[in-house]
């Protein structure tokens, strides 16, 4: 699908009215996506040769681990489990916070963010929707792909059908948070632009005081650095998710009711970040900013 035709499908869907009418241009938007992803088979073989050997890596560092210590620190002592859910659940983090506003920077600088204005009706909420539900599909792919091979390695996941859809839920409302960050940063970049750097400094920064890759426990020795810790939705999220699917602690457990606790307050952010992007949107409508980069 090309631009011209994925633009010709979104005025044909401007006649329908109403919620059907906006879910049929986020498919739309998605399709237009996924079409040119697919298409670059390069690029696709080399996403799953870098998730292949991102968790041969470290397989093969977990020899290096103790896993007595790491059951010291409150954690199963398996850390290529430890790890890979560690680095799956990060992989929401870049396309949930930074793609967007990557997107937007390509459309307004490409010219074609102002062609779309001459048909949209819904300040591209639609084509936002569709844009966010392909870099959760994009994820969701590598997030699978990543678990799969944890299995394959003999990582200690769950295999409870149950426990997997608390897994699920949590991986969903730590989505949700992060893509409220992406949609507020995405209406500030139409106006500021060059804020890449900015978000790509952000996701590092969520990644590193997350623990991905190393127990949080290990920054009790370092209170400022604990604190900020706490202060990332990230951390709170893949603490969840992380003993969920290797400890099956349910959301009753007092440590998982503190962090869920945590993460929920985030929530109020996805409001903001609409509030955020209407601003900035209707600001550079009114200045006739949409084609200035």
């Amino acid at each position: 699908m090309s631009f011209e035709e994925f633009k010709e499908t979104l005025s044909k869907e401007e006649k329908v009215l109403g919620l059907k009418g906006f879910l049929r241009r986020a498919w739309a938007s998605w399709l237009y996506q996924m079409k040119i992803y697919v298409s670059y088979r390069m690029n696709l073989a080399l996403d799953i040769i870098d998730i292949v050997l991102s968790a041969l890596i470290y397989y093969y560092v977990s020899f290096l681990v103790s896993p007595s210590d790491l059951a010291k620190l409150g954690y199963a002592p398996d850390y290529i489990a430890f790890a890979l859910s560690g680095i799956a659940l990060s992989r929401y983090l870049w396309t949930t916070i930074a793609r967007l506003a990557r997107k937007m920077r390509h459309e307004i600088s490409a010219g074609t963010f102002e062609s779309l204005a001459s048909i949209d009706y819904d300040n591209f909420k639609s084509w936002m929707t569709g844009q966010i539900l392909y870099g959760a599909t994009w994820s969701s792919s590598t997030f699978i792909l990543t678990i799969a091979v944890g299995y394959l390695l003999g990582a200690a996941f769950t295999r409870s059908f149950i426990v997997w859809l608390q897994a699920i839920g949590i991986v969903i409302l730590v989505v949700i948070v992060h893509v409220a960050i992406g949609i507020m940063a995405t209406g500030m970049y139409i106006i500021h632009k060059q804020l890449e750097t900015l978000l790509v400094l952000m996701t590092s920064i969520m990644e590193f005081f997350g623990g991905v890759i190393y127990p949080l426990a290990l920054l009790w020795n370092y209170p400022i650095l604990y604190y900020i810790a706490l202060l990332l939705p990230f951390t709170h999220g893949l603490e969840l998710f992380r003993r969920t699917i290797m400890d099956e602690k349910p959301l009753t457990d007092p440590l998982m009711l503190f962090h869920l606790g945590a993460l929920l307050a985030f929530l109020p952010l996805l409001y903001i970040g609409l509030k955020v992007y209407d601003y900035y949107l209707m600001k550079a409508k009114k200045l006739g900013l949409l084609s200035s980069y």
